[in-house]
């Protein structure tokens, strides 16, 4: 300390506020060029900062469709006569969460006759693969007509008059 009891920067005179007033601009406007620098750096990081991490998703699983048939698995709507062909009706279940459309009915084995004057054993009906192309809602059911696609032919047994025939078909389906 100087021998008055001032420091040595002082120059012992009481700052005045107009000092402060005169100064005021250039004070502020280096308070604003630093915030904006500050806030330009902060910006910046923002900009160019990453990360890592690990993303994932999950695939559902499609489930196969049943047939039922209306009823049965399938079966023929009109009536069969030797030489001739007649509709088949199922109804096509779809349990997925999606929509399906059905691509092709195809019989995966020998009719059965129910319900006929006597003994069936050989039907002499068969039933064409066909490519129907319904739609079925998610979780829905449609029935499916398709036309023309069960025959009989002359092998068949007299006593499958008036017979009820089922066919065991495998439906197969692509999402819509």
């Amino acid at each position: 300390m100087s021998p008055l009891g001032r420091a040595r920067w002082s120059s012992g005179r009481r700052v005045s506020w107009r000092w402060w007033a005169r100064r005021l601009p250039t004070v502020g406007v280096v308070g604003v060029a630093v915030a904006v620098l500050l806030g330009a750096g902060l910006a910046s990081a923002a900009w160019l900062s990453s990360g890592g991490g690990a993303a994932s998703s999950r695939a559902g699983q499609a489930l196969p469709p049943t047939a039922t048939a209306v009823p049965g698995t399938a079966f023929t709507t009109s009536l069969l006569y030797p030489g001739t062909s007649g509709d088949v009706k199922l109804t096509v279940t779809n349990p997925n969460a999606y929509p399906v459309t059905v691509t092709s009915v195809a019989p995966t084995g020998a009719p059965t006759a129910a319900g006929g004057v006597g003994t069936c054993a050989t039907t002499g009906v068969s039933m064409t693969t066909a490519s129907p192309g319904t739609a079925i809602p998610a979780n829905g059911s449609a029935t499916v007509t398709l036309a023309g696609a069960a025959s009989m032919t002359s092998a068949s047994e007299t006593g499958c008059q008036n017979a009820t025939f089922t066919i065991p078909v495998t439906v197969a389906i692509t999402s819509a």
